[in-house]
């Protein structure tokens, strides 16, 4: 059984419980990171891999936009269970099937240096969408960050942020910190679960 993880370190952390639980259930289990989204779920439906950790809420749209196309409603909520019911029904669709979700949740977040906030009065994304929006506002996020729901398009349509920038790093890790500690980005994508960005 091959366990695909993406290419940041919490999803190759969370394939490597997967290998350690199945393997004490008794299956021969290995660990492949593969990628982003893109090439990594269409392994799942050829069954080039078997299992994914994943997140129910940002793979539902990913595949809302497979079935209805990149502009279709969201149908992901902060309703864990509508969520997971919409998720289900696109798995039907796409000979994918998902377990019962975690009651541990990771979300995208975005952090700023404590200077920064100070320096600007920032103390949430609509703060900076107010004002720090503009050509000198620069995001820092993994390449596919502009096409992500979650991600850059996100912040441009709920909370109308527009960047003069975008700078491709990674997601959440040692790249997009160092970026936020050197300037080189004014905003960058994190993880609610990293400890590095507590408040």
């Amino acid at each position: 059984m091959t366990i695909g993880a993406a290419n940041f370190p919490e999803s190759q952390t969370l394939a490597e419980l997967y290998k350690i639980t199945l393997t004490a259930a008794g299956y021969t289990a290995t660990t492949q990171t593969i990628g982003d989204r893109e090439l990594y779920e269409p392994s799942l439906e050829k069954g080039d891999i078997q299992v994914v950790p994943e997140y129910a809420a940002t793979l539902t749209e990913f595949l809302n936009g497979k079935a209805n196309g990149k502009t279709a409603a969201p149908v992901a909520s902060g309703d864990v269970d509508k969520t997971v019911a919409a998720l289900k029904e696109f798995g039907t669709k796409y000979g994918l099937t998902f377990g019962k979700p975690s009651p541990a949740a990771d979300q995208n977040a975005f952090a700023v240096t404590t200077a920064f906030a100070d320096k600007y009065g920032v103390k949430s994304l609509s703060d900076f969408a107010s004002k720090c929006s503009g050509k000198a506002s620069i995001l820092g996020g993994p390449a596919e960050c502009p096409k992500r729901p979650f991600c850059q398009q996100g912040l441009e349509n709920t909370y109308k942020i527009a960047f003069g920038q975008f700078k491709s790093l990674d997601a959440g890790g040692p790249l997009v910190k160092q970026g936020l500690k050197s300037g080189q980005i004014s905003i960058g994508l994190a993880f609610t679960s990293d400890a590095a960005f507590a408040s």
